[in-house]
């Protein structure tokens, strides 16, 4: 199968907090449609990389460079929306139509984050929502904008077993966008990824598949090492 095109791409990124190196010369791409798993022990960085990939941060050096006209998402690990916002205002902004009922994609992703009930539930306020609400709401405005890539910085936390199921389908018959995504959930690694990219001293290996195959492939670099 020939290889993805890439939509992003990271050449020699070095960052350092303080003393700390935290990525010595990271290189990396991301291909059109690839789900890309970023793994590693809390504190080697994955947040970090996440965030330069979106250009919430600068690299210390090295470059970030994107297709022309790339569409970029980025589910942060904390949820914000506006003083006052609805549910609705939260997905779709402050349109006062309902013009997005017509999107087959919009609904799809509505009924599946809310389910059946959905109608008289989208017009809620958002303060006094519970986190897994807070989170099928964050997720519902990512889903409908038709980003090329999203970056998912644990999507599954607050979700129900439902709710992380229904976001694993979504994503693997979504098969042009990209994605990159951490989170501790490993089933959910197992049923989205493409590849696996460890973060480790500094440096990302990556590796073919979920997180299972990681595991095995691992072992295997190192028996041979």
């Amino acid at each position: 199968m020939p290889p993805h095109p890439p939509v992003l791409r990271l050449a020699g990124v070095r960052k350092s907090f303080g003393a700390t190196q935290a990525l010595r010369g990271v290189s990396l791409e991301v291909g059109a449609g690839e789900v890309h798993a970023l793994i590693g022990e809390n504190g080697a960085g994955k947040s970090t990389l996440m965030r330069i990939l979106v250009g919430s941060e600068a690299p210390d050096s090295g470059r970030v460079s994107a297709l022309s006209g790339l569409s970029l998402g980025y589910l942060a690990q904390v949820d914000h929306f506006e003083p006052g916002a609805t549910i609705i205002s939260a997905i779709f902004g402050d349109t006062q139509t309902h013009s997005w009922a017509s999107d087959p994609k919009a609904r799809d992703v509505l009924e599946g984050l809310f389910g059946s009930h959905k109608s008289a539930e989208i017009e809620c306020p958002i303060a006094g929502l519970s986190g897994g609400e807070r989170r099928r709401v964050s997720l519902a405005k990512l889903l409908v904008a038709n980003h090329d890539l999203i970056c998912l910085d644990e999507p599954t936390n607050h979700l129900d077993v439902e709710g992380v199921n229904w976001l694993a389908s979504y994503l693997k018959s979504e098969r042009k966008l990209a994605v990159v995504v951490i989170t501790h959930d490993r089933w959910f690694l197992d049923e989205v990824s493409d590849k696996t990219w460890e973060v480790v001293n500094g440096g990302v290996e990556e590796y073919e598949g979920g997180y299972s195959a990681f595991v095995l492939a691992k072992a295997e670099r190192i028996r041979q090492s």
